[in-house]
C-alpha cells in the first residue's frame, strides 16, 4: 500500500518543472555527468555518472550516500523502501520521492551525454574518428548500422546481416537525420546519431519503430563509391 501511495504522489509530480544544477550539491571528487535538485523536495541532490553502478544522494543535513543504480527491469522504489529502515541509508519517505523522480529524469537525461547537437535536434556522438572525405549531397555511401529505440531494443542491423548498406546521401533516399548527419562525417569514422522523430519517422509507426520515436543508430561510415 505503501509502495502504491508513493507510486501515485509521482505520477502526479510529473506535472511540475524540475531543474538540474551543481552548486546546491554536496562537494565530490567523482568525476560527476549529471546533478539533479528539485525545489519542492528541499535541499536535497542526486550526482549521477554516465558509466557507474551507483550514484550520489546528499541532504543539508545529512551526508552523502552512494546508492546503486539498480538492474533493468527491476523496481527502484521498491529498493529504495526498503532502504527505509536501513541504517546505512537512513531514507526518508520524501528522500524516497525525490529520488524515484532523480532517478526517472536520470534514465533520460544519460541518453543525451556525449553528443554534440545540430540544430534540426540531431545529436552526433564520435565513437572512433575518421580522416577520410567528407560525403557530399548525392554521393553513394557506404554504411554499416545498427538502429535502437531508446530503451535500447535493437530494430534492423545490417551487422546481423553481414553486409553494409549502399545508397545515395542526402537526396532524401534515408531519412533526414541520417541524411544530415552521414554527410556531416568523414569516411572512416563510427558514430551515433541521436534523431528526433521530427527528423526521423514522425508521427509513423514502421514496423518495430512506434510513432513519434527517438532513435538511436551506431553508424560505420566505411566508404564513398567512386
Amino acid at each position: 500500500m505503501r509502495a502504491f501511495i508513493l507510486l501515485l504522489f509521482i505520477s502526479q509530480l510529473s506535472f511540475f518543472s524540475v531543474y538540474a544544477q551543481c552548486e546546491d550539491c554536496a562537494p565530490t571528487t567523482e568525476d560527476i555527468d549529471y546533478c539533479f535538485t528539485d525545489a519542492r523536495f528541499g535541499i536535497r541532490c542526486a550526482q549521477f555518472i554516465e558509466k557507474s553502478d551507483y550514484f550520489i544522494f546528499s541532504t543539508k543535513k545529512s551526508k552523502s550516500y552512494k546508492l546503486p543504480i539498480i538492474k533493468e527491469g527491476e523496481n527502484h522504489v521498491d529498493y529504495l523502501l526498503t532502504q527505509i529502515t536501513e541504517k546505512t541509508a537512513k531514507l526518508s519517505a520524501i528522500d524516497v520521492l525525490f529520488l524515484e523522480v532523480a532517478l526517472e529524469t536520470w534514465n533520460v537525461e544519460k541518453t543525451k551525454i556525449g553528443f554534440d547537437f545540430t540544430d534540426s535536434g540531431l545529436g552526433i556522438k564520435i565513437l572512433e574518428q575518421g580522416n577520410g572525405d567528407i560525403p557530399a549531397k548525392g554521393d553513394e555511401i557506404v554504411v554499416h548500422y545498427k538502429g535502437m529505440l531508446e530503451n535500447g531494443e535493437v530494430f534492423d542491423s545490417s551487422y546481423d546481416r553481414g553486409t553494409p548498406l549502399t545508397f545515395p546521401i542526402g537526396v532524401g533516399r534515408v531519412i533526414d537525420g541520417w541524411d544530415e548527419g552521414l554527410t556531416s562525417i568523414p569516411v572512416g569514422t563510427k558514430a551515433i546519431l541521436r534523431i528526433p522523430p521530427e527528423i526521423g519517422y514522425g508521427e509513423r509507426s514502421i514496423g518495430r519503430i512506434p510513432a513519434n520515436s527517438t532513435l538511436y543508430f551506431e553508424v560505420e561510415l566505411i566508404d564513398i563509391v567512386d
